[in-house]
């Protein structure tokens, strides 16, 4: 973190890479933008009703998700992409467990999304 800058500031920064976010499916690069930008209502947005979220295998509703990640985890580097752009892969920063790489895993009905993996992962 640069001196000055809260966790807040920092997860308000989006991911530029074009390499990456080009080959991101468009409605996870909202997500990814949405959370990064701490936009709880945009990112309940991308989910049908009762979508399931699971973060390190613990299921929870996507508000939940949002709610504890907002200002206090985000994306500090997206590697890569796979899976035609459904999943994500970088290094994560939290304020509880500081720095990990992770992989959001989405899956959609439509357009929207209806289910999400989040899991450490090594690389």
């Amino acid at each position: 973190m640069e001196k000055g800058e809260s966790p807040a500031s920092i997860s308000g920064k989006l991911i530029t890479n074009p390499v990456v976010t080009g080959a991101m499916n468009p409605t996870v690069r909202k997500a990814i933008d949405a959370l990064q930008r701490g936009e709880v209502r945009t990112w309940l947005s991308l989910f049908v009703r009762n979508a399931v979220l699971y973060d390190h295998g613990n299921a929870m509703a996507a508000g939940e998700f949002i709610e504890k990640s907002v200002g206090r985890e985000w994306f500090t580097r997206i590697d890569r992409t796979g899976d035609a752009g459904l999943s994500v892969f970088g290094s994560y920063h939290t304020v509880q467990w500081g720095d990990f790489l992770v992989s959001f895993r989405f899956v959609l009905a439509g357009e929207e999304i209806c289910r999400l993996d989040v899991s450490q992962v090594a690389y």
